[in-house]
């Protein structure tokens, strides 16, 4: 196998380990590999922020962040998360700010690339489960927000924890 094949099938392992694509098969995987741009970020930079206008979606492949809503830390990004899908489904309008806790390695997703991809009906499973971490995150976002005073444990915004 060459090298460069190498890459590419190490590349879309990657990708399927990610729970939202976990179901998707190897052409899903592809197609969906096609849609993304890959990028480098350093520890320090914010990428999202709460209020700002949603104009693309982050999928984790590497690295850690933190959420921030209202000033107040409530979770932590882990490998294999999904950051801004939120403001992508909804109103556009993003719920939280999100900073980078270490050099991260990111697949992005504009949001007419990210609505591309849900209109070629792949891996259907995968919408289900991003909805379901959607749903999971508002509530734990209106829980804080309720809540006469912040916690002091924060949850993880991962469906693998």
């Amino acid at each position: 196998m060459s090298r460069n094949k190498r890459a590419n099938r190490k590349y879309l392992d990657r990708l399927g380990s990610v729970e939202f694509f976990s179901e998707c098969s190897q052409r899903e995987l592809r197609a969906i590999a096609s849609f993304c741009t890959p990028i480098e970020v350093r520890a320090g930079r914010v990428l999202t922020e709460q209020g700002a206008d949603g104009r693309e979606c982050f999928v984790v492949m590497q690295g850690q962040a933190v959420v921030e809503r209202d000033g107040v830390i409530v979770g932590h990004i882990v490998d294999g998360s999904v950051i801004g899908e939120i403001a992508l489904l909804g109103d556009g309008v993003r719920t939280a700010t999100v900073t980078a806790a270490t050099d991260m390695t990111l697949l992005v997703l504009s949001r007419s690339e990210f609505g591309a991809l849900r209109g070629l009906g792949i891996a259907s499973t995968a919408w289900r489960c991003l909805d379901g971490i959607v749903a999971e995150r508002l509530a734990q976002l209106e829980r804080v927000a309720s809540a006469t005073f912040a916690s002091t444990t924060p949850f993880a915004l991962s469906r693998s924890q």
